[in-house]
């Protein structure tokens, strides 16, 4: 899925070039720059926030009691003071309240028609063709027609409505999500990766009527499922079919009883008798969001506009110092998930731009360079393949290039160290330039969430995109975001601190001997953002929120001595070893990654054994590389087989160990190369890349059986 951002011989020809023409402009200044730096200051760099950035931040300080909401166990942002969490959404240029999505897109409405350009949602035609713009008055009028239009076709407003939205990201979907707000409709998204046993879960468990569809091969296997999803009535096509699939896709709906129409002829219908909006309440529900999940059928979680405007307020008030009312935002990570669904409300709610990618993520550098984003939500597994693309162009240069690529990072450190971004001539307009212009050469926010990112990876990430790069947490059941690093933080490691709508405390796990009165233990969430439950699953919603309304994550964390968050385990992923220790594998795997030669790690413990083992794939990149080195024949295929290489990355990871204190019991006694990754398409990974332990387990069980036998 997500293979590359800059993965083409481009970066490394453009990087060549620029220091080759730059190099010696910048071999000079740079002495000058670190001689003078005080009075050069001034007219080499340029401020990337505003003066607001920073000044009141107390960077030895960022989380206090949280006593002002009556919680004196848990912790709130210290810029939240004794202010009460954050429960509505507040106009930025003239401090209208607004409870609901509904009410907050008028704003966003506004505030992009007086102040900013009035462009809301882009798109493109093909690879030749610049960004096309929809206003947020079109945006709005096309979101009237397909709401009028599926009332039309018996689709009542109000709660007792469900409709399903199966597409990429696209101005479709978005806009079918704003025809559902306007009458008070729920919508419930599908994604390819949830399997079809999920799909007709979800189908049955919302009695959806009516789905929105893109691609022709799920729009044949969900007419294939016909039989078992009786509610089921029609599909809307919110792309042109191709003309060998139309034909075979209207006989087949015609067989299974499914009405077939396109998105236009739905507009259509709607245009011809317009109905009057039915505005949703605080408390309605907006969305039933369904989990991946890591084992068993996807948890639909229930999500109310309440929760999701307080989150856009809290993310306004956060990024409120480099953000302007003409930011645009790069569109690509799926839209079912809610860590992008949350990204994109907020975006429409601010007045700013949303501009989608042509649905390929290996070609998303060619989008950038289009549409030049402000802001880019990430996952690590596209930010880790940045980096690795950099760091092999960087091992080509020759000694006078490198020199000066680290003369930038050295200087760049300095500004990450003291809190702030910035903007300078020679750094940022040579030497880096190259690499700021393949994400558009405008970018001021990268977020990454999902999954942890590698210090070492954000770290140097912070330096040399010219953006502001930081690290938040969340799950889909407190709306995908709730704790993310403050802007200047130059630490790594950690998730922050909590977002403005929420408070977080830790509590006790005794099995895993974690206390709170230790500063950690099980990471829990509290506030208006956190869900309502599981759509009808109690049981399950008794597992995930108490009595006293804490999300409880699943997560270990600590508070670190300045007060950000960080995730050290994970509670459910733990097992008991024969000699009755507790082993917790995603611990030993976050040691174990730091090893450069590793690019996935799975650490597997079996209850009749008293030790573990793992499943190793290796780097493909760094391995053959060290292969040619040595004179070691093979591809990454052959070299998994090799007696050296195994001793190679054993070694490497026992060095790991003993750094980082591993207990005897916790130490791998054997290892599994494996040269293929985990990916969501062998079904190894989720869609939000964790890792799917149980299949892992399945998926390598005669390799697990085998070491423990050569053990025995």
């Amino acid at each position: 899925m997500m293979n590359t951002m800059v993965s083409d011989d481009n970066l490394s020809s453009s990087l060549q070039t620029t220091l080759a023409v730059g190099g010696a402009l910048a071999l000079v200044t740079a002495a000058v720059i670190h001689r003078h730096k005080d009075r050069l200051s001034s007219f080499l760099v340029k401020d990337f926030a505003t003066d607001e950035m920073n000044q009141d931040t107390d960077w030895q300080r960022l989380t206090i009691s949280a006593q002002a909401q009556g919680c004196s166990e848990a912790r709130v942002s210290a810029s939240l003071g004794s202010r009460p969490l954050i429960t509505t959404g507040k106009s930025p240029v003239d401090d209208r309240i607004y409870t609901t999505f509904y009410e907050g897109f008028q704003i966003g409405k506004d505030i992009s028609t007086k102040h900013g350009d009035g462009k809301c949602l882009g798109y493109r035609e093909n690879r030749e063709s610049e960004y096309q713009w929809i206003s947020y008055e079109d945006a709005e009028q096309m979101a009237s027609e397909i709401s009028s239009g599926l009332i039309q076709l018996g689709e009542n407003h109000g709660q007792n409505t469900f409709i399903g939205i199966y597409a990429v990201n696209s101005v479709e979907w978005m806009t079918t999500a704003l025809a559902c707000h306007f009458h008070s409709m729920i919508y419930v998204p599908l994604y390819d990766t949830l399997g079809e046993p999920a799909i007709i879960h979800i189908i049955n468990q919302t009695s959806l009527k009516t789905v929105f569809i893109d691609k022709p091969e799920n729009i044949l296997a969900l007419l294939k499922i016909a039989k078992q999803v009786s509610t089921l009535k029609r599909i809307i096509l919110t792309k042109k079919l191709p003309n060998d699939k139309d034909l075979e896709i209207r006989n087949k709906a015609k067989e299974v009883g499914i009405e077939i129409m396109t998105y236009n002829q739905l507009r259509e219908l709607g245009q011809s008798k317009p109905a009057v909006h039915h505005p949703p309440k605080p408390d309605d529900i907006f969305e039933i969001c369904y989990t991946s999940g890591t084992t068993g059928l996807p948890k639909g979680a229930i999500l109310t506009h309440k929760n999701i405007v307080c989150l856009i307020q809290a993310a306004t008030d956060f990024f409120k110092p480099i953000f302007t009312e003409l930011e645009t935002l790069i569109s690509y990570l799926p839209l079912a998930h809610s860590y992008e669904q949350t990204i994109e409300l907020y975006c429409l709610c601010s007045g700013f731009k949303i501009g989608y990618y042509l649905g390929d993520v290996r070609q998303l550098s060619d989008d950038l360079t289009y549409l030049k984003p402000t802001l880019m939500p990430c996952v690590p597994r596209l930010l880790n393949r940045m980096y690795d693309n950099i760091q092999s162009t960087i091992r080509q240069l020759n000694p006078v290039k490198r020199f000066l690529f680290n003369q930038a990072l050295s200087a760049k450190a300095d500004d990450v160290d003291n809190h702030r971004i910035k903007r300078h001539m020679i750094w940022d307009g040579i030497i880096l330039k190259r690499i700021q212009q393949r994400l558009g050469g405008r970018v001021k926010l990268i977020v990454s969430g999902a999954a942890p990112l590698s210090p070492t990876i954000l770290q140097f990430l912070k330096r040399v995109c010219g953006a502001y790069v930081v690290e938040g947490y969340g799950q889909t059941e407190c709306c995908g975001i709730s704790s993310c690093q403050i802007l200047g933080d130059s630490t790594t490691g950690n998730i922050g601190v909590p977002f403005a709508c929420n408070m977080i405390k830790l509590a006790d796990v005794p099995d895993m001997q974690y206390f709170s009165k230790d500063n950690v233990g099980e990471l829990c969430i509290k506030g208006a953002n956190v869900f309502q439950g599981y759509y009808k699953d109690e049981e399950k919603t008794r597992e995930a929120l108490d009595n006293e309304g804490w999300l409880h994550t699943g997560d270990i964390a600590k508070w670190v001595p300045t007060g950000q968050i960080q995730i050290i385990d994970r509670k459910k992923h733990m097992f008991k070893l024969a000699q009755g220790e507790y082993v917790a594998p995603e611990r030993i795997e976050n040691i174990y990654i730091q090893s450069k030669y590793i690019a996935q790690v799975f650490v597997y413990g079996n209850g009749y054994k008293s030790f573990t083992v793992a499943i190793i794939v290796p780097d493909a990149d760094i391995l053959e590389k060290y292969a040619r080195e040595q004179n070691i024949s093979g591809d990454i295929v052959e070299l998994c087989k090799k007696k050296e290489i195994k001793e190679l990355i054993f070694n490497d990871i026992k060095k790991l160990e003993k750094e980082n204190s591993l207990k005897g019991f916790e130490m791998v006694k054997d290892i599994y190369l494996q040269p293929e990754l985990f990916t969501i398409e062998n079904n190894l990974l989720t869609p939000t890349m964790k890792t799917k332990r149980p299949e892992l387990g399945k998926y390598f069980e005669k390799e697990i059986e085998e070491m423990y036998k050569n053990i025995d």
